[in-house]
């Protein structure tokens, strides 16, 4: 399927989903979506959040050109998800994702500790429970079974901005050994629409400096005026 036809199914299909987006859309969290996810067991939606958003997204409007991005419904879990080729899927963290070296891969990027598949649950269960805050997207090879790449959203509400809601970008992290595969700008990609999709009025991230032209292909920019200060505690 090229990318124009594939557009064209996804100006298709977004009248349905924006009925189970509106919520999010309207910054109206605490009905929808949220009690749905509520009403179901871990066992029925062991996503993070709905992959059915994923159908929003239009390809025509990245920034880069990429192989292949087709939304597609899983058979086994009898969601949608993302087939970008070579046996990738994009779709949202699981809470099985322990045992795929999600954490493995985190290790990439910070200092993760001694994280058990005990703790791995309790946090996604904790993510998972503040309803549309926390999109976490990741790139699974599915032959391997094992997460390689991984970008976060975390939706930020506000009072400001009438009620509006900010986007920060976090944790982003491709596998060593599937870099130069343009996952990270494919992640960026997606994360923007999905940001505005979501309604952000605007989206932040953190980086090195040597990251800085990367990050401003797909829009970011330093704002003059703007100081990020940090202090840690351990």
């Amino acid at each position: 399927m090229s990318v124009s036809e594939n557009c064209v199914q996804i100006d298709l299909l977004k009248d349905k989903v924006v009925a189970n987006a509106q919520d999010l859309v309207n910054n109206n969290h605490m009905t929808g979506l949220e009690s749905k996810a509520q009403k179901l067991s871990l066992d029925e939606n062991d996503f993070l959040f709905d992959p059915v958003i994923f159908n929003m997204i239009k390809p025509c409007e990245f920034k880069f050109q990429y192989d292949r991005f087709e939304v597609i419904r899983s058979e086994s879990s009898q969601k949608n998800l993302v087939d970008l080729g070579d046996g990738l899927v994009l779709r949202p963290l699981k809470r099985d994702d322990f045992k795929r070296n999600y954490i493995g891969l985190m290790s990439l990027l910070s200092v993760v500790g001694e994280v058990s598949q005990e703790d791995f649950e309790k946090r996604f269960d904790q993510m998972k429970q503040a309803a549309n805050t926390y999109f976490i997207c990741v790139v699974e090879d599915i032959n391997k079974q094992l997460v390689i790449a991984s970008l976060t959203l975390v939706y930020e509400q506000k009072f400001i901005r009438q009620v509006g809601a900010r986007g920060r970008f976090e944790d982003m992290v491709v596998d060593v050994n599937y870099r130069g595969k343009r996952l990270s700008k494919l992640l960026l990609d997606v994360v923007v629409q999905l940001s505005n999709a979501l309604g952000c009025y605007k989206i932040s991230l953190e980086c090195k400096d040597h990251l800085r032209k990367h990050y401003e292909q797909f829009g970011f920019v330093v704002e003059e005026g703007q100081n990020y200060l940090c202090r840690r505690f351990i």
